[in-house]
């Protein structure tokens, strides 16, 4: 009897072992993110961070999902990729994590994107606009905000069908995201409107002193300058310009800079400066529940980078609830696969489809974003959402 004891339960713990998902038990959802908690960078890392770790407390303190806490173990890469490849095979060889959620930064998330989805590990929301994330597809990368052939795409049919314009110049940043921004914007104004930029001058991405790229600038009187450049460098790029007597031009800011900060930063020369966006909340009510959510944990309102990790945070628990108690990695997929303009209390028309290599929308995520405007130092919308046109 004892004999068959014995057998019946090696059997049983066998069968648990075999069954068991990496990084998942009875109690806990152990996973990983990413973040420049220290370095150059580290107010946009610790901002996402906390933003994360707002919305996985408020889910852990009301029962968290199907009776599981989330465990975020967060590495500090300090957004320097090497280091990035480094902590993350750590999170995943050692840590044994399910899922990989909210990674910060374009380097970073380039130099592990192939590891990541190789090693079959679920990445949900990159805090990039790089479409090589999505684009070719990969099967266990999840994009979700927009990329920058979609926000070049939009903001040059913005100018030119909204505002008007006529002579569009473009600034950006001399790396790949700028480059990204600008290939697109050019091949919108040309393909739709037979129309080419008065001016596109590439900025090292450390410059401070924008003075011969603004003489360059005045020489051709562009109407609207697009400006695909990340807080502080756009914020004393577009003082500067105004300084020098740009004062009428329409000025439209990639969707890195709608944050209270370059209010902040810019003071003045911000007014009338406008920006692309794509998180779904308003700040101007600060009694919406995800605002109540944030200052219970950190007693302050959230920034949009604190928002940004709220809402991986978000459309990763939609997926899990979604994959029910059988928790697995492909499971999970399968749940995130399921998601068609899924709209959360922060998330947006999220969107996905079942993975398959030929076809380059299937891991998206978001299509469309709107523009705001800052008037009398608030950050306020000026349309309704805006989707990519060919």
């Amino acid at each position: 009897m004892k004999k068959v004891l014995l057998v019946v339960f090696s059997i049983i713990l066998m069968l648990s072992i075999v069954y068991a998902e990496v990084g998942v038990t009875d109690t806990e959802i152990k996973i990983g993110t990413f973040q420049a908690m220290s370095g150059p960078v580290a107010v946009i890392g610790q901002s996402v961070a906390n933003g994360m770790n707002a919305y996985f407390n408020y889910v852990n303190d009301n029962g968290g999902i199907f009776g599981r806490k989330i465990n975020l173990i967060i590495a500090d890469d300090q957004f320097n990729p090497a280091k990035t490849t480094v902590e993350v095979k750590r999170l995943v060889e050692n840590d044994k994590v399910f899922a990989l959620v909210g990674g910060l930064g374009t380097p970073g998330n380039l130099a592990v994107m192939n590891y990541v989805n190789n090693s079959k590990v679920p990445y949900v929301y990159q805090a990039s606009g790089s479409s090589l994330l999505a684009i070719p597809p990969k099967k266990y990368i999840f994009p979700v905000q927009p990329n920058y052939t979609l926000e070049g795409n939009i903001v040059m049919n913005y100018l030119v069908k909204t505002k008007r314009a006529k002579k569009i110049a473009i600034i950006y940043r001399n790396d790949d995201a700028g480059k990204e921004f600008l290939n697109s914007a050019v091949e919108t104004l040309k393909n739709k409107y037979n129309m080419k930029p008065v001016e596109t001058i590439a900025i090292n991405p450390i410059a401070n002193d924008f003075s011969t790229e603004i003489t360059k600038l005045i020489a051709k009187r562009p109407d609207a300058i697009a400006v695909m450049l990340f807080i502080p460098q756009s914020v004393n790029f577009v003082k500067q310009a105004k300084q020098y007597g740009l004062q009428r031009q329409k000025y439209v800011l990639t969707y890195a800079n709608s944050d209270v900060s370059y209010i902040l930063l810019a003071k003045e020369a911000a007014e009338g400066v406008e920006a692309m966006a794509w998180v779904n909340v308003d700040f101007s009510k600060p009694d919406l529940k995800v605002f109540q959510i944030y200052r219970k944990y950190f007693d302050q309102m959230p920034n949009a980078y604190a928002i940004a990790g709220m809402i991986a945070a978000e459309v990763f628990v939609e997926a899990v609830t979604r994959a029910g108690e059988d928790l697995t990695r492909e499971n999970l997929v399968k749940a995130l696969e399921s998601m068609n303009k899924w709209t959360g209390m922060l998330a947006h028309e999220i969107t996905y489809k079942p993975y398959n290599p030929e076809d380059n929308t299937c891991r998206l995520g978001k299509q469309s974003m709107y523009v705001l405007r800052v008037r009398k130092g608030v950050w306020s919308q000026m349309t309704n959402w805006i989707y990519y046109e060919k």
